[in-house]
């Protein structure tokens, strides 16, 4: 009974539910105040390998910055799937739909956008960690479980 319990109260302090779509914060940077992943409302996320993930998220910036850089962490049983972002998905300044950058401290803002999915294997579980980098660090940062799918 004490080891559920434990457990019960460490998966709440390592997940939040952002609206409906349950995401696992990192151990740096926020997490967005609300998210909607287009077709999905409950972890897994099925996610189609070719086509681009859609978004929206709102979020505070936690400190004043000139940049926006977006970061994308796979991981499949464990191990780290190298994946960079092509260039014109890497500005996330370019994705602000209420703002511009610069940002100030504590700046309340939106984003929408979408992610290409470009796996190198699909019809597997992953990890999906996605990463908003500041001038100062890591700003927003947050993962979903996801399927990758054809």
């Amino acid at each position: 009974m004490e080891v559920k319990l434990t457990l019960l109260v460490v998966s709440l302090l390592v997940s939040a539910v952002v609206g409906q779509l349950e995401v696992q914060k990192c151990k740096k940077g926020a997490i967005p105040n609300k998210l909607e992943i287009e077709g999905c409302t409950k972890a897994p996320c099925q996610i189609v390998n070719g086509q681009n993930l859609r978004f929206k998220a709102e979020f505070t910036n936690p400190k004043a910055t000139k940049t926006l850089t977006a970061k994308v962490i796979a991981r499949v049983a464990g191990l780290i799937i190298p994946y960079e972002l092509p260039a014109e998905h890497r500005d996330g300044c370019k994705k602000l739909t209420n703002a511009k950058c610069p940002l100030a401290d504590n700046q309340s803002v939106e984003a929408a956008g979408d992610v290409p999915v470009d796996s190198p294997i699909s019809n597997v579980k992953a990890n999906i960690e996605f990463q908003l980098h500041a001038d100062s660090g890591i700003a927003v940062c947050f993962k979903i479980d996801a399927k990758i799918v054809k």
